[in-house]
């Protein structure tokens, strides 16, 4: 198979651990990890969805292609897409695929996705139409929900339960309109990559009732880190956690209910197009990734959603690849890999030619052999504050995690010992040396990417950090390749 199809199944919000443990029911997902590779130690670049979708399609982390914020949030110094970059999808058309594009996009503000090799592209769906066409009625109100607000903040629902069946909701139409297209336009000689992209898990969590009762709040264990009072934190996520003070553990069970419920509704959805990839007789000659931007906080130091939140529910997302070329099936793979990756991967898996300019390695190796010993764990995200203009670096090599932040102090957390991040040890004389490594490591990665405006932040209020831009030998890595 010269080349082979490709099938992107993507979500927002998703926990890696809705698709790694029994969490989550999702037999669907459970199929291709059945038939492939799953990567349980797959980092996103970004707690947000622009950036992380920008870097996942170029390459290139955030500060080289602009995106430091959603599309929709800010003015254009933040949101300055470099429409010039190459991207995977672009290459694949080039290579005369036939690229179709459903759902969230949310890389940049231009929306006209033929720029970037998508020939066809349905991104706004009419859920009256969709609704009426296939018999469900008007808009049914929540059954059951949850909201917030005061102080000048509107009141805003976090969680609900409404009677709509699965199949009257927005991952239903999406599927429904690209498999659709699929089975009408997709099936002949002509190599093809169908993307479809959900906007869900993402908050508000609104779950049909059909789902929300799989899970009963009761039986949802209580996070570790759920009582969690922040100390040697840095004193914004004490803040942040203050929003959600009215809230009880059991409040917090039934927003997790809603969350896996509608998790198991894309479940339904990912069956579906695996059903109709079988049914067309394409399953042997297509790559499927299932994959998300980032994730949520679920309750975990008592937070909800995202943001200036480095820790593992947000940044640790699920990654499923199933190479039908491989031999390699029903593998996990503990690896440390980057959301980033999947560009050069596909490059890579499609036998097109590598870009001049990438931060990032094709998983190919691993796909072959995960437990690979030729292979170095580290990744590396940048945060950019949202609207807040907050700064912020993670570093991950082996157990150990590092977080810099300009806007407090720094945390570092020795993963293998405390899986929750609870003690902060950046002050511990025990992780001295791991400390001076660790810093060394984001300094590094900060050189090799080109990112200058840390890279120059020599002036005397901003030698905030315990190590400097010069505590590595930089004079060759500007601009250069990462390769582990």
């Amino acid at each position: 198979m010269s080349q082979p199809n490709f099938l992107f199944l993507m979500t927002d919000h998703q926990q890696a651990a809705t698709v790694s443990s029994d969490l989550c029911h999702t037999p669907n997902f459970d199929r291709i990890c059945a038939d492939g590779v799953r990567f349980n130690r797959n980092y996103t670049v970004n707690a947000i969805c622009s950036p992380t979708r920008a870097s996942m399609f170029t390459g290139l982390h955030v500060h080289s292609h602009g995106m430091y914020d959603c599309t929709h949030t800010v003015d254009d110094s933040r949101a300055k897409y470099r429409a010039d970059l190459p991207t995977w999808s672009g290459a694949l058309a080039d290579a005369g695929y036939h690229c179709a594009y459903f759902g969230k996009w949310h890389v940049e503000r231009s929306e006209d996705l033929s720029q970037y090799g998508w020939r066809h592209q349905m991104l706004h769906m009419d859920d009256r139409q969709w609704r009426q066409d296939h018999g469900f009625g008007p808009q049914r109100e929540l059954a059951m929900s949850r909201s917030l607000g005061g102080n000048g903040y509107r009141d805003t629902t976090i969680y609900g339960v409404t009677d709509d069946p699965g199949d009257a909701t927005r991952p239903a139409q999406i599927y429904g309109h690209a498999l659709e297209y699929f089975e009408q336009s997709m099936q002949g000689d002509e190599p093809w990559c169908l993307f479809i992209s959900l906007p869900e898990p993402h908050d508000p969590y609104i779950c049909p009732r059909e789902y929300y009762e799989m899970y009963d709040p009761a039986d949802i264990p209580c996070p570790d880190s759920f009582y969690d009072d922040l100390a040697g934190k840095p004193n914004i996520l004490k803040r942040m956690q203050r929003v959600f003070d009215e809230l009880s553990w059991p409040e917090f069970a039934q927003a997790t209910a809603c969350y896996l419920g509608i998790n198991t509704l894309i479940d339904a959805q990912v069956g579906k197009a695996l059903d109709a990839l079988e049914a067309s007789g394409q399953m042997d000659d297509t790559v499927i990734c299932c994959l998300t931007d980032h994730a949520d906080m679920m309750g975990a130091h008592r937070l909800l959603t995202k943001g200036i939140t480095p820790y593992e529910e947000v940044y640790n997302v699920p990654l499923i690849i199933r190479d039908p070329t491989g031999t390699v099936r029903g593998a996990d793979c503990d690896h440390i890999v980057s959301i980033g990756d999947v560009c050069p991967t596909v490059l890579d898996i499609a036998g097109l030619d590598q870009f001049d300019e990438c931060h990032f390695n094709s998983l190919a190796p691993l796909l072959e052999d995960p437990a690979t010993e030729d292979w170095v764990d580290e990744a590396y995200a940048e945060f950019h504050g949202q609207r807040f203009f907050f700064t912020q670096r993670i570093f991950w090599q082996d157990h150990m995690k590092y977080v810099l932040n300009a806007f407090d102090f720094d945390e570092m957390y020795d993963l293998d010992r405390d899986p929750h991040e609870m003690v902060n040890v950046v002050e511990d004389a025990g992780y001295t040396d791991a400390k001076e490594q660790m810093l060394k490591g984001i300094w590094r990665k900060i050189h090799e990417t080109g990112d200058d405006t840390l890279a120059n932040s020599h002036y005397w209020s901003l030698r905030i950090f315990d190590l400097g831009p010069d505590c590595v030998d930089h004079s060759t890595a500007a601009g250069k390749q990462h390769d582990k």
